[in-house]
């Protein structure tokens, strides 16, 4: 997206909406979708004493209808018609719900073992489902309340460095916050209090966005949006180069992160790298989304010039680290430490790509599409994770990986883990350069600024 302001137009996004945008999926929700993130796991495993296999048959279930709910939530939420608009009335039930069901997640009930991994599921989805309730009309109300590129860009880095720091908040003091408030109230499983306190903190901060925010930039017609038009937005060809690299950014992004573990352990075969190699990540990771993201911004303008300097550098040092790597840990931990600061911006400018995509929707229909462009993105990154999630396992199995035999797995399991981690997202970099040449938004950028400018002007 530009980094010009539309010419004539008065600040839309102030102080409290940027805010409360920012605090409301970036803030306490996030801190909690982080912890469900890294511990519900072992909780299912070691405090529920769900087997294993089970717990693994409830995450390909949840994680399949998460993704399916999507394009669901998408057109339910366009078709949304309320004296308030169309997505911001979501922002009111979800956080309730959100609290809900991510508290009773941390429930371990007296039930059978059959009976508590259902309860679980259900409830699983459930807090899946809430989720994408508040996550697809959180993406669609930007665009639809700001118009300057500017101004976007401005609040989407403001939540990119609270998401950044929620994660890294729920990964290094979760333990810490769990026993405070078991201390403090005396139980055994302080998860259930810390929930329910940032539960509470997000319905302050999505309640605050509705109060702040004004759908002005939405077009109405008089023909209610339904799940045909899921078809009509994949049927416009103009926009697979935008779906290809959404869905190719999500797994070959997961891939790398998803087995940085394995290649420490059994390629370098030091597990003692895993803890500063991961609050190297930390560290970079903030640096690069509170200073380095505005900084490239500035220099290159748009959000697909950011991308495609970040892909090419990420590239050129995935290249290295895939063929140098495992000879000298110090150069190791330096490019991924700088391979960290070009990748770590690439989530918000997921997200300059994804309101790019709605613009450019709207100028060619004439119509909003931003709940249904949200969703096909949001399940875009879900298939992503899923096949990340399986996809890393059937690798390894079919490389013939040992589970903890350091220092004996097979030749065939280290290459495809290090194959695995740096050679498929040199492929998918690849492919998303070739794909952002054919960007709708970037080729008509200046009809659509056009078009945004009469709209500010009315």
């Amino acid at each position: 997206m530009s980094n010009e302001p539309l010419k004539n137009t008065k600040k839309e996004a102030g102080p409290a909406f940027t805010f409360f945008y920012a605090t409301s999926a970036y803030g306490p929700a996030a801190i909690m979708a982080a912890v469900a993130a890294t511990f519900i796991s072992p909780f299912m495993t070691d405090t529920m004493l769900l087997p294993a296999a089970a717990c693994s048959v409830i995450m390909f279930i949840s994680s399949l209808w998460d993704a399916i709910n999507d394009p669901m939530m998408g057109v339910i939420a366009d078709r949304t018609n309320t004296k308030w608009g169309r997505y911001r009335p979501w922002l009111i039930p979800a956080p309730v719900l959100l609290t809900i069901f991510s508290t009773l997640m941390w429930i371990n009930p007296n039930l059978p073992t059959m009976a508590k991994a259902v309860f679980f599921l259900v409830v699983y989805m459930g807090y899946g489902m809430t989720r994408t309730m508040f996550t697809m009309p959180h993406v669609a109300l930007l665009p639809a309340c700001v118009k300057s590129d500017k101004e976007r860009n401005h609040v989407i880095h403001f939540g990119a460095i609270l998401n950044t720091a929620a994660f890294s908040i729920a990964s290094s003091f979760t333990p810490q916050m769990k026993a405070f408030f078991e201390n403090i109230f005396h139980i055994d499983n302080g998860y259930v209090p810390m929930m329910l306190v940032f539960g509470l903190m997000s319905c302050v901060t999505f309640w605050g966005l509705f109060k702040t925010s004004e759908e002005k930039y939405v077009v109405e017609t008089e023909e209610k949006a339904n799940a045909k038009d899921i078809f009509k937005v994949l049927g416009e060809k103009e926009l697979w180069p935008l779906l290809i690299v959404w869905l190719t950014f999500f797994i070959g992004y997961g891939l790398n992160f998803g087995t940085a573990v394995y290649y420490l352990m059994y390629y370098l075969e030091n597990p003692g790298l895993i803890t500063p190699f991961f609050l190297m990540l930390t560290v970079t990771g903030f640096i690069a989304i509170t200073f380095l993201f505005p900084l490239m911004l500035k220099v290159f303008k748009t959000g697909q010039k950011v991308y495609i300097f970040t892909l090419i550098v990420s590239g050129i040092l995935y290249i290295l680290l895939f063929l140098f790597g495992k000879y000298n840990v110090t150069l190791m931990l330096v490019m991924s430490g700088l391979v960290n600061l070009v990748t770590t911006p690439q989530i918000a400018l997921m997200s300059i790509l994804t309101i790019d995509a709605i613009d450019f929707m709207k100028w060619k229909t004439h119509r909003s599409s931003n709940g249904i462009i949200a969703s096909i993105k949001g399940f875009a990154e879900k298939c992503g994770s899923t096949v990340v999630n399986t996809g890393i396992l059937a690798i390894l199995a079919v490389s013939g990986y040992i589970p903890n035999a350091i220092g004996q797995e097979p030749a065939s399991a280290l290459f495809a883990i290090n194959a695995t981690r740096f050679g498929i997202p040199v492929i998918f970099a690849v492919i998303q350069l070739i794909c952002l040449r054919k960007n709708p938004a970037e080729i008509h950028r200046a009809e659509i600024e056009e078009m945004k400018a009469k709209e500010a002007a009315e």
